[in-house]
């Protein structure tokens, strides 16, 4: 079977499914008339599907050769809260809302895939579960959607993501760590206001100083240490202090995040950001305290699924040099959190086209849907190869 050529017949389905979906976008764990959307196209293929909350479903297509192999396919369906400013004749319609991310081209392809897959069940034993996962920007789609039986009895998972500064047709990824973990915290600085003019007298602790102090210091964590071969990143974001310029301020916040490929690195991170902070607000005469956020899980791609994904990449591209191996990215994602429950891979596929290059979660972002074609026939072929070879291998 040819599933580049199949799913180019495909291609203007996904373009208008996933041009609708654009100018109807909707926010993370707000998915519902996305969800409906997605369901009717479902049941038009045959497919029951099984609703999670708040918002997001699943399918499954089931083959009809012997096979016991599930192999899940995911796509997020979630937008971002911005104002476009593409211009184009599919913007977004509602205010303030935009898929900026390539969401709506992800669950488009996935579609694309599915029918794919329904037309070829009599090649193949197995389950393929079609995932399309809520709130994926919150950090809290994975999770909640694994909390209601979303990754019970599955094998192998497999999903992508849009490349903006890729060609159209390259996929791109590696084995082991591809994305990294984050985690955000909060460091909460407590002083004693005081007069500026006359910082010398006691009782005043400035908690500004201290704040600034602990803010530098937090950037010899990951370079004295952190292993220089491992991948990490501190990064304050902001920085609140004081309420008009003739007082020392006696309370400071300051929030940001760290990204880290290794629960290792992580816990030496958090271990050296909490004495740094504690013992610089004492050494001042202050108190500091750290708040930790919601952390999502690094995307370690398994070796095994890694290599049967590339293969199956090198079916679907016209030239071997379009399936590249990267270094990985410390941005995140919270597909992560499907390793837990079976071995997982996530890659990309290169979505460049001829006008300007906007990243994502720019106002300005877009994707060229040419692409579409080329993500739609690799999860079918990832789905189809992982069951094949289960048995063979």
């Amino acid at each position: 079977m040819d599933f580049k050529k199949e799913a180019a017949q495909l291609q203007d389905y996904m373009v208008a499914f996933r041009r609708e979906l654009h100018m109807y976008p909707e926010l993370s764990l707000q998915e519902f008339e996305t969800t409906n959307r997605i369901e009717r196209e479902l049941n038009k293929l045959g497919l029951e599907c099984r609703r999670f909350e708040p918002a997001g479903l699943m399918a499954e297509i089931k083959g009809e050769k012997e096979g016991n192999v599930t192999v899940a396919l995911r796509a997020d369906i979630d937008a971002l809260p911005m104002t476009e400013e593409t211009g184009l004749e599919f913007a977004s319609k509602i205010p303030g809302v935009m898929h900026a991310c390539g969401h709506d081209g992800h669950t488009a392809m996935l579609l694309g895939a599915a029918r794919l897959l329904v037309e070829h069940k009599a090649d193949f034993g197995g389950t393929v579960r079609l995932l399309f996962q809520p709130g994926e920007e919150s950090g809290k789609g994975a999770q909640t959607i694994i909390d209601q039986g979303a990754g019970e009895g599955v094998d192998y998972f497999f999903g992508m993501h849009v490349m903006e500064f890729n060609p159209v047709g390259m996929f791109a990824g590696r084995s082991g760590p591809q994305m990294a973990g984050a985690e955000s915290f909060k460091i909460i600085v407590n002083g004693a206001a005081h007069h500026a003019g006359m910082p010398h007298l006691s009782g005043g602790v400035d908690a500004t100083l201290a704040a600034a102090e602990i803010l530098m210091a937090l950037q010899g964590v990951v370079s004295r240490r952190v292993d220089p071969l491992e991948g990490a990143v501190v990064s304050v974001g902001t920085l609140h202090s004081g309420t008009r310029s003739n007082i020392i301020s006696g309370h400071a916040e300051m929030e940001g995040t760290i990204r880290y490929q290794a629960q290792a690195v992580r816990e030496i991170i958090k271990t050296q950001m909490t004495k740094l902070s504690k013992g610089i607000a004492e050494a001042h005469g202050a108190e500091a305290e750290i708040e930790w956020g919601q952390n999502i899980d690094p995307v370690i791609n398994d070796e095994y699924v890694y290599e049967v994904a590339r293969e199956a990449a090198l079916k679907i591209v016209d030239d071997p040099k379009n399936v590249l191996w990267v270094k990985g990215t410390t941005g995140a994602e919270d597909f992560g959190s499907y390793s837990q429950c079976g071995k997982a891979c996530f890659l990309t596929v290169g979505t460049k086209g001829n006008g300007p290059v906007f990243p994502g979660h720019s106002p300005k972002f877009n994707i060229s849907e040419d692409a579409f074609p080329y993500g739609a026939a690799m999860l079918a072929q990832v789905a189809l190869d992982l069951m094949t070879k289960e048995v063979t291998k």
